[in-house]
């Protein structure tokens, strides 16, 4: 393949997208996920200061958020394939614990 042809496949798949934007959205989501777990920590941690109990349900959404997350990778990124799904595997796994812990 000629450079001319390389660039010009690479100017196609990349129309409509900007790396900026795209880099943006990719750190924030990485900080929304980690606001939402400190969150979360924080109502678990005052709920068992305060003899309300356990509420698993804070960290049955994050865990599913992470499921989500590192399915998707898994699905659509090759690299590191089979990381993403070990990862994704355990936090479904985390997810039906909580989930299942926060109804008994």
């Amino acid at each position: 393949m000629k450079k001319e042809e390389i660039l010009e496949k690479s100017r196609k798949e990349n129309q409509k997208k900007d790396v900026f934007e795209i880099d943006v959205e990719n750190k924030g989501s990485k900080l929304a996920g980690i606001s939402l777990l400190l969150l979360a920590s924080f109502y678990y941690c005052y709920e068992i200061i305060t003899a309300q109990g356990e509420n698993y349900s804070f960290y049955s959404m994050i865990a599913l958020y992470c499921t989500v997350l590192y399915g998707y990778k898994a699905f659509k990124l090759e690299k590191n394939r089979k990381l993403y799904i070990f990862c994704s595997v355990i936090w479904l796994l985390v997810t039906i614990i909580t989930f299942v812990s926060y109804f008994k």
